[in-house]
């Protein structure tokens, strides 16, 4: 079995390297959560306080990458008038408050085995669908109407 989760090379590529960089650190947040997990899993609910916190920060600091994942490429979307853009947004809308329903439920109960499903199969399946569909043509679109990288001056 991988020790990740997802590798790199299991993230399609689309036409924007912003997004394929803010995916990628995306991949690397879960792989490393993901790898928690799994220790935690192991532990059968025997958790520290220390283990407890530092899964909950790191869950909350995967929340707010996403959340700004999301925002880029909300902002994006509605600068190329994106035709599909409440769309994608709405799924933007219910992957974080699926993520912010995992964290509060750990951050309540602990329980290792629904953050598992979530980081190890729910999260992967829907973020390979999501880039796959959503994003791919989001990034096409996009670079279709005129999309430029902003070199910061």
């Amino acid at each position: 079995m991988s020790k990740n989760i997802m590798d790199e090379e299991s993230i399609p590529l689309v036409d924007i390297d912003f997004m394929n960089d803010t995916h990628s650190e995306e991949l690397q947040r879960v792989n490393l959560i993901g790898k928690l997990v799994r220790e935690y899993q192991e532990k059968s609910g025997d958790f520290s306080l220390a283990e407890v916190t530092h899964l909950s920060k790191m869950m909350e600091s995967w929340l707010e990458h996403s959340d700004a994942h999301f925002a880029r490429e909300n902002e994006l979307m509605q600068e190329f008038n994106f035709p599909a853009y409440y769309v994608h947004l709405n799924e933007h809308e219910i992957a974080l408050n699926k993520m912010k329903s995992v964290i509060s439920e750990w951050n309540t109960n602990y329980n290792i085995d629904l953050v598992a499903d979530y980081v190890l199969v729910l999260w992967p399946a829907w973020f390979i669908s999501h880039v796959n569909t959503l994003d791919m043509v989001t990034a096409k679109f996009a670079k279709l109407n005129g999309y430029k990288l902003k070199v910061k001056a």
